[in-house]
């Protein structure tokens, strides 16, 4: 689809520079109140991501700035993108994480987009009626993620682990630091993405670190923007504004808020403009110095915010430039090898090592940091431990619903045979063919989380479903039938949300008052340095609800490091009762286990009930069970003897 002539940028310095004025705003407005010692919380969030990709946004590809609300809608991927990366390498080479380093780092920031990145081509016209379609899939999005984020504790467990660190963060003032109550005392394995923006927050805002269980909803809304922002820069208003409906509406984008999967929905946020980079690069066989460190930068925070998603990323960015090169070698019929194919291969391959040259520059010190991570992990494991992560073709059907399945069909399918034409397209098909494949990995042995592919194919299909849409109204007697179809599906997909959203909620909502007031009780009875063992579900939510040690029966797919499975198969082995370990168990202070009666494992089969202890809690979510002690210890009337 070519896009509107209309579109073309024009020179306007007063735009560009209030870009960046307005990122300069933004950061003494949050600095005023902080100095008189009333930090809002508010404006910090702001600072740390409206700030930096307003003063950068010279690095976003020219087709997101030919639209403001384009380029507004990339503004705080862009922001979360350099403030994540500029905080993490400051973290590694020693600088501590206070309110003010994480303050001057974002000044910095703006200061570089201020003096030496101004833009000097300007941004496109503002359409008011373009508003329309984006802004009404942010609150789509905002009511369908209200139904499972609404109110407090939100559901899920890996909340908890966020906060944690986040809080450990704010109070050591760097990101590889030890867990102290994880495992009986490990260091933080977590990407550092999202911690070093959460722990930035916390240290500016002197918020309550509660706060931040809430802090996925930011990263959910900011993935519809991120969605927008590709589809409209390549394929128009429309297109854009379906694809960010359809984005927001798709009931398998709540499940992962259910169980709170941060890390993978930041990644979520920044995998739109890398693919839109890519299509940019690839189509155009050349970008400009700016646009090359924009997509390092993007590249950069991905591996920093989810390295699951970086194993899916960069496979697809391989086929991709493979393909591109391969084209770049034919004539314009396409039917043979040109004479002077070489060089539209070297202007690609000239790109894409300025992209990498750049990407060491801006990246070394999140590879290190990653570096010093992956050495604690003492390997990974086989692929024989994510077996029983399979992914459920019936399941990923519902959750994706069947409507939108079929209409992802006809659209790939659609898509797949416009490629001569459009080969933009040819783009998230790529990433559907990388993320389909590794789901079924295991044929080849490769260990990954099978069944977390599923999260990635909406970034995939979503795109050539809305082309296709806003290709129906290309003639002007079908101009509103693309609309009112999308319209359409985008309203029998949230309706199928909207009542699902219930049921996600209640899966995943391990803290329920009952529960708590179980956890109330196991406060008021440990003492300090006391190591309780918990199941799987029960796991991050009892390490930082309790303050105390924990050992938790994660199952192997749970788990990435192979270091911590050890420990998580010695808790399991007190559950069971296995004599060694409940001796083990009573060595190390265990009186407490905590169980939910309703937790399945990672096959969505119901956990066996625990062989040890006597239940002092009974709740629909929480059982406490109290581990009886050692009857060698008692004393001759068979009292308890001394400890």
């Amino acid at each position: 689809m070519a896009r509107d002539s209309s579109e073309a940028l024009h020179p306007d310095v007063g735009t560009s520079r209030a870009l960046a004025g307005a990122g300069a705003g933004i950061v003494a407005l949050e600095a005023l109140p902080a100095l008189a010692g009333r930090p809002s919380a508010g404006l910090a969030v702001a600072a740390l991501l409206l700030a930096p990709g307003l003063a950068l946004a010279a690095l976003l590809p020219a087709a997101v700035r030919r639209s403001p609300v384009a380029l507004l809608c990339a503004v705080p991927v862009l922001g979360f993108a350099a403030t994540s990366v500029t905080l993490i390498t400051l973290t590694r080479v020693g600088v501590p994480l206070t309110g003010m380093t994480a303050r001057l780092a974002v000044a910095a920031l703006v200061v570089v987009g201020l003096v030496w990145l101004p833009l000097r081509d300007g941004v496109g016209r503002l359409r008011l009626w373009e508003l329309m379609l984006p802004v009404s899939a942010l609150v789509v999005g905002a009511l369908l993620q209200e139904r499972v984020l609404g109110g407090s504790p939100v559901p899920g467990n890996d909340w908890a682990k966020y906060l944690l660190y986040a809080d450990e963060i704010r109070r050591q003032g760097a990101l590889l630091i030890d867990n102290p109550y994880w495992m009986l005392g490990v260091p933080f394995r977590e990407d550092p993405g999202v911690p070093s923006v959460y722990g930035a927050f916390l240290a500016m805002s002197d918020a309550s670190t509660a706060t931040l269980a809430h802090g996925i909803w930011v990263f959910a809304l900011m993935g519809i923007a991120a969605m927008y922002a590709w589809v409209r820069a390549l394929w128009g208003p429309l297109a854009g504004g379906l694809a960010a409906l359809l984005y927001a509406a798709l009931p398998i984008n709540q499940n992962i808020l259910g169980w709170h999967g941060l890390a993978n929905v930041a990644a979520l946020v920044l995998i739109p403009l890398v693919l839109l980079y890519a299509t940019e690069l690839v189509m155009s066989r050349r970008i400009g110095r700016r646009e090359a460190a924009g997509f390092a930068l993007l590249l950069v925070a991905l591996a920093a915010a989810h390295r699951l998603s970086v194993v899916v990323t960069l496979p697809a960015l391989a086929l991709v430039g493979v393909v591109a090169l391969v084209a770049a070698g034919r004539d314009r019929a396409g039917s043979r090898w040109s004479a002077r194919s070489w060089a539209p291969r070297r202007a690609l391959l000239r790109s894409a090592g300025l992209v990498a040259g750049f990407g060491a520059l801006l990246g070394w010190g999140v590879a290190w940091h990653l570096w010093a991570i992956n050495r604690t992990f003492g390997g990974t494991q086989g692929y024989e431990a994510y077996l029983n992560s399979k992914l459920d073709l019936d399941l990923l059907a519902h959750d994706l619903t069947r409507v939108f399945c079929a209409a992802a069909v006809i659209a790939v399918v659609w898509a797949a045979l416009r490629l001569r034409r459009a080969p933009e397209l040819g783009v998230p098909l790529a990433y559907l063919a990388v993320a389909a494949a590794l789901a079924y990995a295991w044929v080849v042995h490769l260990p990954v989380s099978y069944l977390r592919m599923a999260y990635y194919l909406p970034v995939a299909l979503v795109p050539p479903v809305a082309v296709a849409l806003a290709g129906l109204s290309r003639r002007a007697s079908l101009r509103a039938v693309g609309l009112c179809v999308g319209l359409a599906l985008t309203a029998v997909i949230a309706a199928s949300a909207w009542d699902r959203a219930d049921s996600v909620r209640a899966f995943y909502r391990f803290a329920e008052p009952a529960s708590l007031r179980g956890l109330d009780l196991v406060a008021s009875r440990i003492e300090p340095g006391e190591v309780v063992v918990t199941d799987r579900c029960w796991s991050f939510l009892a390490t930082w609800l309790l303050g105390t040690r924990t050992l938790p029966a994660l199952a192997p797919e749970d788990i990435q490091p192979k270091a911590e499975l050890p420990f998580a198969r010695r808790a399991q082995a007190i559950l069971d009762g296995r004599p060694a370990a409940v001796a083990y168990a009573r060595r190390i202070g265990v009186r407490h286990l905590l169980v939910d009666p309703t937790c399945v494992g990672p096959d969505g089969r119901p956990l066996p009930s625990p062989l040890l202890g006597e239940p002092i809690f009974v709740s629909r979510r929480l059982i406490v069970l109290e581990v009886p002690p050692d009857p060698r210890r008692s004393g001759a009337d068979g009292s308890p003897g001394a400890r």
